[in-house]
């Protein structure tokens, strides 16, 4: 019998007034870049959207149990209501992966007939841990996909242009998911100091920083013929980190200060290889690429496993470049690539479908223009008044990531 798929997208790949107040309906948002070419491959397979194909949008701020229980729980009630199923299949990029262990494990096993995870942290991450012990990205060159380090560093900064969120205590309380995604005590013991040239390792157990939520997860089991787990190799990872433990006990860098990253090519740039695998069983798969390559180069296995032919090519985008920028105090703006694309206070019109814009509020927009390397992007803004606009631009390429 053929069950409907249920898609969750990770971290950063759902955006609406849950997620930013003003930002209307949910939607993948700056995500659809990332995200619109796996649903394609998917259609190309003969699943269509609001049919038997439907996405659980969600604010992945929140920890894992609370948007399985406010958004996927009651969104796949409505599913099978909707489809007369009474299971689903659930596909899940990353974090969505967890969402989907967690509601298979918590919430409702016996409607789930496959869970496919892709790029999971399994294990946790340990990037999580530099932010959630310092309230810091790991670095400016953390992700191999200029799209996915544009999306994460988009709404990191918005939070600190706006939001002027940069007390490690108050970044906590916007993302408690960080601390769902730290490393687990099966990933082990992740940090380490050097005492007189000789490594010692802080055991993951005595630590401050603990992931309640994926230890307690560990101990469930999953019937191995409804997983099916698919991880990436090749891209260097950050895998442990060698602290300062001279501050250790204080509110920021409790257990030590990171001061070096210790990398594994057995990753896809953001999860370890291990980490996605971790110790659940099922069928795993591991494929070159970063964590969004995997996405797409994980179509003939979903084929397999789904049972549903190919028939039609899906075209992938390359993305060499891209410009995150920021305008607040605007009356209108001329946006100039290859074309002429005008976002005004009033509305939105974009004629170059390089460029995704959202209005955060009156006046503030948030921005992301995408192309090759030879993109190059001009701006025209037109302030209210007299009062200068602010304007806040970053560019990612190759040469910074």
């Amino acid at each position: 019998m053929d069950y409907p798929i249920v898609f969750i997208p990770g971290l950063f790949g759902s955006l609406g007034d849950d997620v930013i107040k003003g930002t209307g309906d949910f939607s993948f948002g700056f995500a659809e870049r990332i995200y619109r070419p796996f649903i394609e491959i998917l259609n190309a397979m003969g699943y269509e959207e609001d049919v038997d194909l439907f996405i659980s949008y969600y604010d992945w701020k929140k920890p894992v149990l609370e948007a399985v229980d406010k958004y996927l729980f009651p969104y796949i009630e409505k599913i099978k209501e909707k489809t007369k199923r009474d299971r689903i299949i659930l596909i899940g990029h990353s974090l969505g992966g967890l969402l989907g262990r967690a509601y298979i494990s918590y919430f409702s096993p016996s409607s789930v007939d496959k869970l496919i995870m892709i790029g999971t942290p399994n294990l946790g991450a340990v990037n999580a841990y530099y932010f959630w012990s310092g309230g810091k990205l790991p670095y400016s060159k953390i992700e191999d996909n200029i799209l996915y380090n544009g999306l994460k560093l988009g709404f990191m900064l918005y939070y600190h242009l706006f939001k002027d969120i940069n007390h490690i205590e108050a970044l906590r309380g916007i993302f408690p998911i960080v601390k769902d995604l730290l490393p687990s005590y099966g990933y082990g013991n992740y940090l380490f100091y050097e005492e007189a040239g000789i490594r010692k390792e802080i055991s993951i157990g005595n630590m401050s920083m603990k992931n309640e939520f994926l230890n307690e997860l560990d101990r469930k089991t999953i019937h191995p013929g409804k997983l099916y787990i698919i991880g990436g190799k090749g891209v260097f990872t950050n895998k442990e980190y060698l602290v300062d433990i001279k501050n250790r006990g204080k509110i920021k860098w409790k257990d030590g200060k990171p001061i070096k990253a210790y990398r594994t090519n057995y990753g896809d740039g953001t999860v370890t290889t291990f980490s996605t695998l971790g110790h659940l069983g099922g069928e795993n798969i591991v494929l070159e690429g970063n964590h969004t390559d995997i996405l797409y180069r994980s179509k003939d296995y979903l084929s397999s496993i789904l049972e549903k032919p190919i028939v039609s090519h899906v075209q992938e985008e390359k993305i060499e470049k891209a410009y995150i920028i920021f305008i607040e105090g605007c009356d209108k703006i001329d946006i100039r690539t290859s074309q002429i694309s005008e976002i005004s206070s009033k509305d939105i019109d974009i004629i170059d479908d390089r460029i995704q814009a959202i209005k955060l509020s009156n006046n503030k927009f948030w921005i992301l223009v995408t192309g090759d390397e030879d993109l190059e992007v001009e701006l025209d803004v037109k302030p209210i008044g007299k009062v200068k606009p602010k304007i806040y631009k970053k560019i990612i390429d190759k040469k910074n990531i």
